[in-house]
């Protein structure tokens, strides 16, 4: 039986045809905890901390400061910035803008 997360990724691509959710079942049934969003993006944040980054680049976009600025002033890559910028548009934390 596989410990580590390497090792049970390593058994499930050893599979005939392996993807995606043959690893995610295989780390889940070693009793590592996977993370499937339903119903949105695997991208959307799902942690306490990954949520709370994701509100404040939203308070920050409705406070009309650039990605720029953002990264800037909240110490994240440009990158990070973006992505949170994505997430919380499509969780509808932004304000729309004409």
């Amino acid at each position: 039986m596989s410990n580590t997360a390497t090792e049970v990724i390593t058994d499930a691509l050893t599979s005939a045809a392996p993807n995606a959710t043959d690893i995610l079942d295989a780390l889940g049934n070693a009793g590592y905890r996977v993370i499937r969003p339903e119903s949105a993006p695997a991208w959307i944040p799902v942690t306490p901390r990954s949520l709370a980054k994701a509100q404040r680049v939203a308070e920050l976009i409705n406070t009309g400061k650039t990605l720029q600025q953002i990264a800037a002033e909240t110490r994240m890559s440009l990158r990070q910035v973006e992505r949170y910028s994505a997430a919380a548009r499509e969780m509808g934390l932004t304000e729309r803008r004409r």
